[in-house]
């Protein structure tokens, strides 16, 4: 919903609690525990997962995600157009719009905080600057954007916090302010912030919030030190809710029958990228052969313990027209050896790459199950081996490796987010992948909106191949309800509720 300048509202927030809060949860408070940094509440220079996950709670864009889909909708944009070329984007923002203090929203705060963003160029900058030349309000008083090129996740891409409306003696226009205090932090989310320190920050109902309330009216976000640490926070009810960083051990070892694993599939996806002109993965026939080696199933199963989905198309985002990549099968494998030529006297031999530190152990050893039905194949030598994250990237970079298993996360939840980086960005690049028809196919997709064309491009050319799904896992108390996951790593803490 949007936040509308409603004085009374704020002054009888008391009131506020006891009509529209159950009875029964009206002073009902839970905490979250966590093992990432509570370092930096700023739009401007946020950019990692949980920053944007506590920003979401506190602010409201453009745009926003409808609750459990990939489906987004007008937030504080009461209409949008598009030019012709795809270029020029116009927002209208809804004339009641206002902060918690009543301070208007308008098409101007908006250009402010995004040009705030460029301008004083904190981490956040990467996720505007690729896209967004411009940034202006036009003759009629409505919000401009301008695209460096055209883009179909405008919705997506505007509903993130870089783009969010920031008040100015919050966020001042002329520095990053990391760490606010939880007074002068003037919002327009369903929450409002009302204590911060290097441990902890506490979100509360915000009384001018006009929509929904949260069924739970106080979160507090709490860091620990280690997984075990966390682990025993939960056991001991100082918190309801581990989040973002229990290790799968620590949540295995908790009493199945007081604690609750929630898990829900996320759109990080694993890939195995191919060298393209590193031998023998040049001729297609080697690429082809490799493709049938792999077995998603038994590295999910032995490798992840579960904690995976097998990926057979080429994103987590299809349909059931998406081609799918074939599953192993020992009798197709033969087939494509004998049909290639390859033997004991012609083998495929390639160390494959990846890199624990940036995945983690549970990624290393699923990456040998991947081919442990290779192993008493003659024609078939694969060694997986650990690279350290500076020479992971180093090998992207300098095109210098042969077979790499990467993690990828889009910006943003859109088929579009994946094909362009995979296809002809930066690891396209590193692969040696070069193809004009790529990059036409994926212009007309972005106009159309439809990926069957180039989906059936990279199960031909097989330059980077699906392996598996990432999980999110959350552990949480007994008796703690309404756990919404997002596939975009999101926790809505205004689903969360106690009993």
């Amino acid at each position: 919903m949007h936040r509308f300048k409603c004085l009374l509202l704020i002054i009888l927030a008391a009131a506020l609690f006891g009509a529209l809060l159950p009875p029964t949860r009206a002073q009902a408070a839970l905490t979250i525990g966590t093992l990432e940094p509570l370092v930096n509440l700023d739009p401007a220079d946020a950019d990692s997962f949980f920053e944007w996950e506590v920003l979401t709670h506190l602010y409201t864009g453009l745009t926003r995600q409808v609750h459990g889909t990939l489906t987004y909708e007008l937030a504080l944009a009461e209409s949008h157009a598009v030019s012709a070329d795809g270029l020029t984007h116009t927002f209208r923002i809804h004339p009641e719009a206002a902060f918690n203090d009543g301070t208007p929203i308008t098409a101007q705060t908006f250009a402010d905080s995004i040009n705030r963003v460029l301008r004083l160029n904190g981490r956040a900058t990467a996720v505007i600057t690729p896209y967004v030349r411009a940034a202006i309000v036009d003759e009629t008083g409505a919000l401009q954007l301008t695209l460096t090129k055209p883009i179909p996740f405008v919705w997506q891409l505007v509903a993130l916090p870089p783009f969010f409306p920031v008040h100015p003696q919050s966020f001042p226009a002329d520095r990053l302010n990391r760490q606010p205090d939880a007074d002068l932090v003037h919002s327009n989310g369903i929450y409002r912030l009302s204590a911060v320190s290097f441990e902890a920050y506490t979100l509360s109902v915000d009384a001018a919030w006009r929509g929904t309330p949260p069924h739970t009216p106080i979160i507090t976000l709490r860091r620990y030190p280690n997984s075990a640490a966390l682990r025993e926070a939960l056991k001991r009810g100082e918190v309801q809710l581990a989040w973002r960083g229990l290790a799968l051990a620590d949540g295995a070892a908790l009493p199945a029958e007081t604690f609750q694993a929630q898990q829900a599939p996320s759109l990080q996806a694993f890939y195995l990228v191919v060298g393209q002109r590193r031998e023998p993965f040049g001729d297609l026939a080697a690429r082809r052969v490799l493709s049938l080696s792999l077995n998603r199933e038994r590295a999910v199963r032995d490798g992840l313990g579960g904690y995976g989905i097998p990926l057979e198309t080429f994103t987590p985002i299809n349909n059931a027209a998406s081609p799918r990549y074939p599953t192993f099968a020992a009798e197709r494998l033969r087939a494509a050896l004998e049909s290639g030529g390859y033997s004991r006297f012609n083998q495929i031999v390639s160390e494959v790459q990846t890199a624990r530190l940036l995945y983690g152990d549970a990624t290393l050893t699923a990456a040998a199950r991947l081919f442990a039905e290779t192993t008493n194949i003659d024609a078939l030598r694969f060694a997986v081996q650990e690279t350290e994250p500076r020479t992971f990237r180093d090998q992207i970079q300098r095109r210098a490796f042969r077979l790499l298993i990467i993690g990828w996360m889009p910006l943003v939840p859109h088929p579009h987010a994946y094909f362009e980086p995979l296809l002809t960005g930066e690891l396209a690049v590193g692969a040696e992948y070069d193809s004009t028809e790529a990059a036409l196919l994926l212009a007309a997709a972005a106009q159309s909106n439809t990926y069957e064309q180039v989906e059936a491009l990279a199960l031909r050319e097989l330059v980077v191949i699906p392996l598996w799904q990432g999980v999110q896992t959350l552990y949480a108390a007994e008796g703690v309800s309404g756990i919404l996951i997002e596939p975009n790593f999101l926790l809505r803490y205004d689903h969360l509720a106690l009993g």
